[in-house]
Parts: C-alpha cells; structure tokens; sequence
C-alpha cells in the first residue's frame, strides 16, 4: 500500500494540470486564472483516491500470474481502468440531476486519461524499481 502513495501524487498532479488546460476559456492565460484553475483542480484528488487505488489493487490481483508482456497488459488495463472510471463518474452524474453528461464524455475521458496513464507508469516504475532493488 506504501507503493500507492507517489503514483498517487504523480497522477493527481497531472489530472490538476490537465483539467487546468482543458476548461480554460479563450486561448490567453495569466498566472492568476491559471492558479484559480489549478486550484480547482484540486477536485481531482478525490476521485484518484476513490477510483485509482481500488483500480490499482485490482489490476494488481489480475497481473500477478501473468508472465508474458506484463508491463504492457498492466498498462492497458489503468487505461481501461480510466475508461471505466469515466464511464462510472458520469453516469453517476446523469443520475443526479437527470441529463445526458455523456455528450461531454471526451473531455472527461481526456481527464481520466491524464490520471490513469501517470498512474499505471508510476505504479509500474516503482514496482519494477522496488524489486531490481531488493534482488541486490
């Protein structure tokens, strides 16, 4: 679980910044709209804890007793990981107030993407890092 800590920060760093860029209007930006922005990115940390550590222990389970092209499958499965994540965030919102969010589902998706992906290569590096490592 310790090994969840930085792909976590890693990933909500990269989801803060992207959702920075992405709901910016026009394309001129100065340091206070895009700290404002930053700031209300921070919206994001919730949802990685939330969604990205049950996620990651899940694909963990999965990959455990593969042995071929590990990393890749690995990597693959945070991708559908944040697909999913999307999938489930947006439904959850339509839910609530009774529209179709999903005509929104490609910035969304964009998000989710800049989450899981950090995440899923963090999480990866760090793995493979902690076991060359410790074989030494």
């Amino acid at each position: 679980m310790k090994t969840k800590i930085i792909p976590v920060i890693i990933s909500s760093i990269c989801g803060i910044l992207v959702f920075s860029a992405l709901f910016l209007e026009g394309g001129y930006i100065d340091f206070n709209d895009f700290t404002a922005r930053f700031v209300s990115g921070l919206i994001m940390v919730p949802f990685v804890l939330v969604f990205g550590i049950p996620f990651s222990l899940l694909i963990d389970s999965i990959i455990k007793d593969t042995k071929k092209y590990k990393a890749l499958i690995e990597l693959l499965l945070y991708v559908l990981s944040g697909v999913i994540g999307t999938s489930i965030v947006l439904l959850i919102f339509s839910l609530g107030d009774g529209i179709s969010v999903f005509l929104e589902f490609k910035p969304f998706l964009i998000l989710a993407l800049s989450c899981s992906i950090p995440f899923g290569l963090s999480s990866i590096i760090l793995k493979y890092a902690c076991k060359t490592v410790s074989s030494h």
